[in-house]
């Protein structure tokens, strides 16, 4: 069941998940979403309550850390997709666990469903990792915290220069270490924010422009559009400035003056 995110974070709230939990609910999946982890304490403590299993998915968080932790589920999915603070150069992903029955299942469900060779035990997929693309991963791992050390100066930097604007600018959880795969401002002017940035040749994006509940994917489990006002308003305002360890403070800097032009409008 879905459940509506903390509007400061952006993260699913650990406050609203009790409510949506069924007798069929198994898991819960908390998302870090744009580099941020999620208030794992209570989600965690909700789970045990509860007997279920926490599957974390860190796509967008390789390297954060929640009280100096950077697990405490039962997995954690990551992606290696080119665009990710620790990217492959194609389409890679993992998962990672503590637990060996999963360790083994998963195993076995990305070969086939096989451990011996043409021996089938359950219906799996092809999802093994391409030895080169491991081969990258492991190279540049070493620079990930570099990297992330750099992404957050970048944060900084648009901090101290966008905070004076009518802009909704990230928020961070305590204790949480967020490494800023995204930097991602709210405004109820988002789309005339985003031409004006467009025509100064400044690129954007919105991540996400429509919530899950309101994908024609989901359409047989019946939410009403209207169910989720929070995802709503939020797909409605995000907008995600450049980011990345290869930015300098000039560039945040012509970013912000490209804000404070269309602002001041």
């Amino acid at each position: 069941m879905p459940v509506e995110p903390d509007p400061r974070t952006y993260n699913i709230d650990p406050n609203r998940i009790a409510a949506r939990l069924t007798s069929r609910t198994k898991v819960i999946l908390p998302v870090h979403l744009y580099g941020q982890p999620a208030d794992l304490d209570p989600i965690l403590a909700l789970a045990r309550q509860h007997g279920l299993a926490v599957v974390e998915d860190g796509a967008q968080a390789h390297g954060a850390s929640y009280h100096g932790r950077r697990a405490h589920g039962d997995m954690v999915c990551w992606s290696f997709y080119p665009g990710k603070n620790l990217g492959a150069l194609g389409d890679a992903g993992a998962i990672t666990t503590n637990r060996a029955d999963l360790a083994d299942r998963v195993r076995v469900l990305r070969n086939y469903g096989s451990r011996v060779k043409y021996i089938n035990e359950v219906a799996g997929v092809n999802s093994r990792l391409d030895p080169l693309q491991g081969a990258v991963l492991r190279v540049k791992l070493a620079h990930l915290d570099r990297w992330n050390a750099r992404r957050k100066q970048i944060a900084a930097y648009y901090r101290e220069l966008l905070s004076d604007l009518d802009l909704v600018l990230p928020a961070t959880i305590d204790g949480g270490e967020h490494v800023w795969h995204l930097y991602v401002v709210r405004s109820p002017k988002r789309d005339a924010i985003q031409a004006a940035l467009t025509a100064a040749g400044i690129g954007t994006l919105i991540h996400y422009p429509i919530p899950p509940h309101r994908q024609a994917a989901y359409s047989g489990l019946g939410i009403p559009g209207d169910a989720f006002p929070i995802a709503n308003q939020l797909a409605g305002e995000v907008l995600s400035l450049p980011m990345g360890s290869h930015l300098t403070r000039s560039d945040v800097e012509r970013v912000a003056i490209e804000l404070k032009k269309v602002i001041a409008r």
